[in-house]
């Protein structure tokens, strides 16, 4: 496609510019568009680079073309038309947008209240990487007791994601309530170095396991999306032999090509049928008599 002002400067730490940015999005489409096809998007746009300030879009642009399909959804009683993409045309367009990340929901078209992905995001406090990288470790732990495989996501940012597909057979309620017995369990496991404490005045210094994210209208930054940092990272699937050498932020654009050749160990798991690890979490949340605040308060 024809690049708008491709010789503006979106990432200007790393000289990189829409030409660039329009050009990586070409480049990982195949890889990136199994992740993002059919879901609603939440569009990171920095027009003018990432050193001016940027803004979310939820609602679809009127100018889109017609290869941009629209979904729209009532959510709080107020309707958002999203952007849905299902090529790289698509993909292309948005980013010439300015579009710098990509947000995805964890439902897709049609079954937009029924998860086929699931993600834990692991929030560390300031600088602390490290203790993000333990806790990976302890959230993996937990779902291979479930009979869960995962992969874990560097996020471009300074944290990971634990993430692993399912079919959509259960309720977003029911997930939600999975994940969060998930995240409580391992907060009683872990007390001095997991929470699930929202506000962050009451974290005091422990890696939050924000399963929030599993709930209607929720995004988390898709595999492949860059990042608007300095240095132009991007969210990256990696194998779990790979955690303990990298940081949330060591892919950058310009690696790009090594690391497609690498390949996405997250096209490599089978969606999980989660009915039988529902019930293993509920039976645990039982026996470990865990004193739960109405989940009513968590209700999209």
């Amino acid at each position: 496609m024809e690049v708008s002002s491709p010789d503006k400067v979106i990432f200007p730490d790393a000289e990189l510019t829409k030409r660039d940015l329009v050009g990586y999005y070409e480049r990982v489409a195949e890889v990136m568009l199994p992740h993002l096809k059919g879901r609603p998007l939440t569009l990171q746009r920095f027009p003018n680079g990432i050193g001016a300030k940027g803004f979310m879009q939820k609602n679809v642009g009127k100018h889109f073309p017609e290869y941009i399909e629209r979904v729209s959804v009532t959510h709080q009683k107020r309707e958002t038309t999203y952007a849905v993409v299902h090529d790289a045309e698509g993909l292309c367009y948005l980013a010439n947008q300015g579009t710098v990340t990509f947000h995805i929901w964890t439902t897709r078209q049609p079954e937009l209240d029924r998860p086929d992905h699931i993600v834990f995001d692991l929030d560390p406090p300031k600088d602390g990487f490290e203790a993000a990288r333990v806790a990976a470790k302890d959230v993996r732990t937990i779902l291979t007791e479930l009979s869960i495989e995962s992969v874990v996501c560097a996020t471009g940012s300074s944290g990971y994601h634990v993430v692993f597909p399912v079919r959509p057979e259960h309720e977003l309620e029911e997930v939600g309530h999975f994940c969060r017995l998930v995240a409580e369990l391992l907060a009683r496991r872990h007390p001095d170095r997991l929470t699930t404490q929202f506000r962050k005045k009451n974290r005091k210094g422990r890696v939050f396991i924000d399963w929030l994210r599993n709930r209607r209208g929720q995004t988390v930054a898709c595999p492949w999306s860059l990042r608007p940092r300095p240095h132009a990272p991007f969210v990256v699937p990696l194998d779990w032999d790979e955690l303990d050498d990298t940081a949330p932020d060591d892919h950058h654009l310009v690696q790009v090509e090594g690391r497609l050749e690498h390949g996405d160990p997250y096209a490599e798991l089978v969606p999980l049928d989660l009915s039988s690890a529902l019930a293993d979490v509920a039976g645990q949340a039982e026996e470990a008599e865990l004193d739960l605040e109405p989940f009513d308060r968590f209700r999209s």
